[in-house]
């Protein structure tokens, strides 16, 4: 019963805590829509740091595809050459 109460009183301080988050939004003065292009001025730059760093990504990922894949034929060349080799000797 205890604990019940506790978390109920827990959910409230949240609720008035995030409630107060929009209240200071609404007591700073600054008209509601500066709040929003703000918002979404740093949505738009995190997105974009976001796209740069996963293009960035997805390029060292294809350099490295494309180096296992030169270093598998070579090591199959030389496979191959070690079995040529060893059938003379």
């Amino acid at each position: 019963m205890e604990h019940e109460i506790k978390l109920l009183k827990d959910r409230e301080v949240d609720q008035k805590n995030k409630a107060s988050g929009y209240e200071t939004l609404l007591r700073d003065g600054i008209p509601l829509n500066e709040h929003f292009l703000a918002l979404k001025n740093k949505f738009n730059n995190e997105k974009d740091e976001l796209e740069k760093y996963v293009k960035s990504l997805e390029e060292e990922i294809k350099k490295e595809e494309k180096n296992n894949g030169d270093k598998k034929l070579r090591i199959d060349r030389l496979r191959y050459e070690y079995d040529q080799l060893s059938t003379i000797f």
